[in-house]
């Protein structure tokens, strides 16, 4: 697939699309699952690479690497119309209705949902989702649920943001060496390859190696030895939700759903603490917002942060269902602790989008193994 792939996404799929071959295609499961990470607010401008960046071939991409998760609130909306005029776009709670009760879902179904509950998610998504008068599912940490995670620490200018995302800035300012992380060792041995990115990555999973209180505790260690007293640029870009905000998601009519309360790599954690992330966000949520929250999404959600014991995990905490981050998982297609969602980057093109909703891409991928 991978030397096909740029064939599909930049011919294959635009033709089919043009000649609208793809709107027959119905999906494998009947319905389509859509999952976003937030739109570019329009304050958002990325910063530039810092000097020991542009020092070095192997770093590229900067903030530019976490904005691919991101796309842009006129991209969200010719997606949505999109959506609207070749599907039905279905409210949450139906989808609730379908899982919980077996209420059958409308022909060519589809579900939106949103990771991580960033601010702008409120603030830039929201206004775009009510003009084209459809509803998301929204999954947020155990943060959100707090009085103000936005809070600037009187140390630094950071706000509450994701942990991965705030250690990536953090690990930019170039002042940390090995020996400044004091992390617990990988059970492999460490790939070659000396990217930031990849080094970045190998930091997030040592950290996810900790349970919550102390990853914290490192994360303030971190903080004051970086002294990155910098402004953040758009505070709607890289901010949490506090709860004032995430209620007004919620009333609303969006639905909200558990994300962990910490988003670690859950397959890199204890027994224990993979249990507490995954029940606790559930407890944290519903305590802070009065309803129940039934669904649950896997942090990163693929093959190599998470699996069967993650699974059985979100089936205790008395979820109704569970959100996978990838299209194709090795469990039964009709486990609904393990539903696949087409993820949606800043990259995906329109054709490339309708290839994945329809699952011909996946039927492609299968189907050579990919």
């Amino acid at each position: 697939m991978r030397i096909v792939s740029p064939l599909l996404k930049h011919a294959v799929y635009p033709a089919m699309h043009r000649v609208g071959w793809l709107a027959r295609i119905h999906p494998n499961s009947g319905y389509a699952v859509v999952n976003y990470h937030g739109v570019v607010p329009s304050d958002h401008v990325p910063s530039d690479h810092s000097s020991s960046d542009r020092a070095s071939s192997n770093h590229s991409g900067a903030e530019s690497f976490l904005d691919g998760n991101l796309v842009r609130p006129e991209v969200l909306r010719k997606q949505l119309q999109f959506l609207k005029k070749d599907f039905e776009i279905i409210h949450p709670e139906d989808f609730r209705g379908w899982v919980e009760q077996d209420k059958p879902l409308p022909p060519r179904a589809v579900l939106l949902t949103c990771d991580d509950g960033l601010l702008n998610t409120l603030t830039d998504m929201l206004p775009v989702l009510r003009s084209e008068g459809v509803f998301c599912l929204f999954f947020v940490t155990g943060a959100s649920s707090g009085d103000d995670p936005g809070k600037l620490d009187p140390r630094t200018l950071w706000p509450r943001m994701l942990c991965y995302e705030e250690l990536y800035r953090l690990m930019q300012t170039g002042a940390l060496s090995e020996s400044d992380l004091e992390l617990p060792a990988e059970a492999e041995p460490e790939s070659s390859s000396k990217t930031f990115q990849d080094r970045w990555w190998r930091t997030v999973r040592r950290a996810s190696r900790l349970n919550a209180a102390a990853r914290s505790d490192w994360m303030n260690r971190v903080r004051s030895h970086c002294g990155a007293k910098q402004s953040l640029g758009s505070e709607r870009r890289w901010r949490l939700l506090n709860i004032t905000e995430l209620r007004l998601l919620s009333d609303a009519g969006m639905s909200i759903g558990a994300h962990t309360s910490s988003h670690p790599i859950l397959s890199l954690c204890s027994d224990e603490e993979a249990r507490r992330e995954i029940q606790e966000s559930k407890i944290e949520l519903e305590r802070a917002l009065g309803r129940t929250v039934w669904a649950f999404a896997y942090p990163f959600g693929n093959p190599s942060t998470m699996g069967e014991r993650e699974i059985r995990l979100a089936r205790e905490a008395r979820y109704a269902c569970a959100f996978l981050n990838v299209e194709h998982w090795g469990s039964a297609p009709s486990d609904r602790f393990a539903i696949p969602r087409t993820h949606v980057t800043s990259q995906t093109t329109l054709a490339e989008f309708a290839a994945h909703l329809s699952g011909l891409h996946n039927r492609l991928q299968r189907a050579v193994g990919g």
